[in-house]
C-alpha cells in the first residue's frame, strides 16, 4: 500500500463478485423479458372486451394483463 489508494477501494475479489452478480441479474432480466413476450403471445387470442357497467365496453382480464405486459416490455 502506497498511501495513495482511496479509503473506499474494494479488494479485486469483491469487485469480481459484484460484476458476476450483475451479470447474473442481467441474464435473469433477459429470461424474464422473453417469458413476458411468450405470455403476451399466449394471451393475445383471449384478449377481448366485455360489457362493463352501464353497457360500456371494458377490457376482460386477459386484455388487462396483456396491456400491462406490453407496457412492461415496451
Amino acid at each position: 500500500m502506497t498511501g495513495l489508494e482511496p479509503l473506499h477501494a474494494a479488494p479485486q475479489s469483491q469487485l469480481d463478485d459484484a460484476a458476476a452478480h450483475i451479470g447474473q441479474q442481467r441474464l435473469r432480466i433477459k429470461k424474464l423479458e422473453a417469458l413476458l413476450v411468450a405470455c403476451a403471445e399466449y394471451l393475445e387470442p383471449y384478449a377481448d372486451v366485455v360489457d362493463g357497467s352501464y353497457g360500456e365496453p371494458s377490457p376482460n382480464a386477459a386484455m388487462s394483463l396483456l396491456s400491462e405486459i406490453n407496457e412492461a416490455i415496451a
